[in-house]
């Protein structure tokens, strides 16, 4: 039996990790050491505080550098020229040394988050080009377009001029988007929101989502400017993060093993099949695996944000290599997304007799179409194209979408 002595000293030392998740993280150790404040108040007294103080380039001051701001960066490159080979690099202010260019900090960051914000915006286009607009997932999937969108821009803004505010603003969005993806992923996977209609627990959970963020934002607020708790905002975004992942992992497993049902206060939750009617068991699309196999790719490239190194060259860092991994798995899941929607939607028209079942003159309009067509779909035409969505030779786990030359009708991948 543990004593009481050692359950309070475990006690204590659970409060005192606790505490220090909370503390914020507000220098490193090249702006604390001796040499590097030496040259930085040396630099201020002889050029920012003299009577005849150059003027900065107008780069420079479009980008709101001032002669501190300039005096630590040179500073900064003046300590680091002086680490020996095989010496211990430092951070300063939280980051490493980089070249800038021009007015930039982080060069190959912001071309790395503008790359990201392309794909993105290509995604949307992809959405509306290959989904109709009456697919109720649309929407969803358009809002999370936007939030990556917006997450993007901030990240470029506060790679090339790192402020508080721009740090703010880019953590916070990119906040918003993890909590978006984990919305979406909740709403698809139990079929809180399908194609053709909206459960009542839609809105509840959103808002339930949207309260949670912005009490984590308040939080976060209370801290003045400079001052930010890192720590924590690491671990909430992450647990946000982890929930999402195993949502995905589970959806993908329910096409091999039979998952178990949970059982809460007399209510039953399951993981709903994927494609209803079909079985997952028996009716295995080529995504099947997309969602677990691109969580994989994400964590290990993840890796790269924990496993932090000095930059190469000054130039490229693990932070910046970390945004290259996010296109290709942009590209990816985008994909994914606008194929599922259809799909989705397809074998739910099936299940309500909209494909292959239809009068003889009756028309419904589907995402996909015969040969490409994007019009309304009569019997005749679903016989010589089965409407079968999980049945077809469509690529839906293709790593690269569709080029833009493909027609643009509003079809599946053929």
């Amino acid at each position: 039996m543990i004593s009481a002595a050692l359950k309070r000293r475990r006690t204590v030392v659970l409060l005192l990790i606790l505490l220090a998740c909370l503390v914020p993280c507000e220098a490193s150790s090249g702006d604390r050491n001796p040499t590097f404040q030496h040259c930085l108040k040396g630099c201020v007294s002889k050029i920012c505080e003299s009577s005849n103080a150059p003027a900065l380039p107008p780069y420079l001051s479009l980008f709101r550098w001032t002669c501190e701001d300039n005096c630590k960066y040179h500073c900064v490159h003046s300590f680091t020229d002086n680490i020996p080979i095989g010496g211990q690099w430092h951070q300063f202010y939280g980051k490493w040394p980089f070249y800038r260019l021009g007015p930039i900090q982080e060069p190959l960051s912001v071309m790395m988050s503008l790359g990201n914000l392309y794909i993105n915006l290509r995604g949307i286009f992809e959405l509306k080009r290959r989904v109709r607009e009456d697919n109720k997932l649309s929407k969803w999937l358009k809002l999370a377009g936007w939030c990556q969108v917006n997450t993007w821009f901030w990240s470029t803004v506060f790679h090339t001029r790192d402020t508080p505010i721009t740090e703010r603003l880019d953590y916070f969005s990119a906040t918003i988007t993890v909590a978006v993806s984990l919305l979406y992923a909740i709403l698809r996977v139990f079929h809180l929101q399908t194609p053709v209609s909206t459960s009542r627990l839609a809105c509840p959970i959103s808002i339930g989502l949207a309260v949670l963020i912005m009490s984590h934002f308040t939080y976060l607020l209370s801290f003045p400017l400079g001052s930010f708790p890192y720590g924590y905002h690491t671990k909430f975004v992450i647990a946000l993060a982890m929930v999402h992942n195993i949502i995905w992992i589970l959806w993908s497993l329910s096409f091999h093993i039979t998952l178990p049902t949970l059982t809460v206060r007399g209510t039953e939750i399951r993981i709903p099949a994927p494609y209803p009617p079909n079985d997952p068991r028996k009716v295995v699309p080529p995504t099947a695996n997309t969602p677990a196999f691109l969580v994989l790719l994400t964590t290990l490239a993840m890796s790269f944000e924990i496993l932090d190194f000095p930059p190469f060259l000054r130039i490229a860092d693990a932070h910046a290599i970390w945004h290259g991994c996010t296109i290709p798995l942009a590209v990816a899941w985008w994909s994914f997304f606008c194929t599922d929607a259809i799909d989705f939607e397809g074998s739910l028209l099936d299940m309500r007799g909209g494909g292959v079942g239809v009068g003889m003159d009756e028309k419904m309009p589907l995402s996909g179409g015969a040969g490409g067509h994007t019009g309304p779909v009569t019997r005749s035409m679903a016989a010589e194209s089965p409407r079968t969505p999980l049945d077809s030779t469509s690529q839906l786990g293709a790593i690269v979408m569709p080029s833009s030359s493909k027609s643009p009708g509003k079809d599946r991948l053929e």
